[in-house]
């Protein structure tokens, strides 16, 4: 295999959950590559790529919104629905928020219906553009009435996911306000709403009294897959390493469809209260591959996420967008 000669060792970042075991797994045991892997959280291997001390990772996909990222290959997590390690953990005195969810979701997903429809072509910035400003007419709750919520500090992508969760569930006012406080809570009773990711979220799953999947929750309101992570580099020539980590990727997949217990541990993985994690449905559930419907997915959240952070489209980004958009349209991903 002929290598990019200025990568003799690929220095890659991964993330140690199970979401990626089968991936991992499949990467270690690849004698034809010639790897170094680096472990952390999405936020650490973020910052890694960024600063240059490895090659390639499944970076968080909000990063695709910053200048320097770029999307390596067509591979990352996915769930078309589902995905039981990100969601929102509630206590019971959130749970009569869920009425107002309940109530909103069949408007929201109007919203983007009629978005959506208006365009014979897919262009997630219009869409997003027009499902912002309808948001802004749906009322908000009263500001001292909002929740607020607790973020871990290891998922970019899941983080700018729930609040837009936030936004659509209590308002356009109720986020601005909150944002501003950077969601704390409003008195020192207030209990937050939790999000939690990877291995905790399997872990304390059913210590909540309710929680929302996050996964699940955008498929619902877009008819759309949601992509967590995106293989990404900065900028570096990886022809040769390209085609090699396809494979893998597209093996991972394979097999953690057919054969998944190959890759259960030795002793099983337990929740909080003692219970083995259904890991075999969990990675089932889980795509490596993106296609269409996933670019689609994640353009949109892309789209979405700068409209609510109100971040200017510089050329760099903007390009960026039209090029994988170009991509959805004659499906070559």
């Amino acid at each position: 295999m002929n290598h990019d000669p200025k990568i003799q060792k690929l220095k890659v970042g991964m993330i140690p959950f199970w979401n990626l075991v089968p991936f991992k797994q499949e990467l270690l045991r690849d004698r034809n590559l010639n790897i170094d892997m680096k472990l952390g959280n999405p936020t650490s291997i973020n910052k890694w790529l960024q600063e240059g001390e490895i090659h390639l990772a499944p970076c968080s996909s909000i990063c695709l919104n910053l200048p320097g990222y770029e999307m390596a290959l067509p591979l990352g997590v996915a769930s078309d629905g589902f995905v039981r390690s990100v969601y929102l953990g509630l206590q019971n005195e959130h749970l009569p928020y869920l009425e107002l969810l309940t109530h909103r979701i069949p408007k929201i997903r109007e919203i983007f219906n009629s978005a959506t429809q208006s365009h014979l072509e897919f262009n997630a910035r219009q869409l997003a553009q027009r499902v912002t400003e309808a948001l802004k007419e749906l009322p908000s709750i009263p500001l001292n009435e909002c929740p607020s919520l607790k973020f871990p500090n290891s998922s970019a992508s899941s983080i700018a996911l729930s609040k837009i969760l936030y936004t659509f569930w209590f308002g356009h006012d109720a986020f601005k306000f909150m944002c501003a406080r950077n969601f704390a809570p409003l008195s020192g009773t207030q209990k937050p709403i939790e999000l939690l990711i990877g291995d905790e979220a399997l872990i304390h799953h059913k210590t909540y009294a309710k929680t929302i999947d996050l996964g699940q929750f955008w498929k619902d309101l877009t008819g759309l897959p949601f992509v967590f992570a995106v293989w990404q580099s900065k900028g570096l020539c990886l022809n040769g390493w390209r085609r090699k980590i396809l494979e893998v990727g597209d093996l991972a997949e394979k097999r953690m469809r057919v054969e998944p217990t190959d890759y259960l541990p030795t002793l099983p993985a337990l929740d909080a209260n003692g219970n083995a994690l259904p890991l075999i449905e969990y990675w089932r559930e889980i795509k490596y591959r993106l296609g269409p419907e996933e670019f689609r997915g994640l353009l949109v959240f892309l789209c979405l996420a700068r409209k609510l952070s109100e971040q200017a489209l510089d050329n760099e980004i903007a390009v960026k967008l039209l090029r994988w958009q170009e991509a959805c349209q004659i499906h070559q991903v």
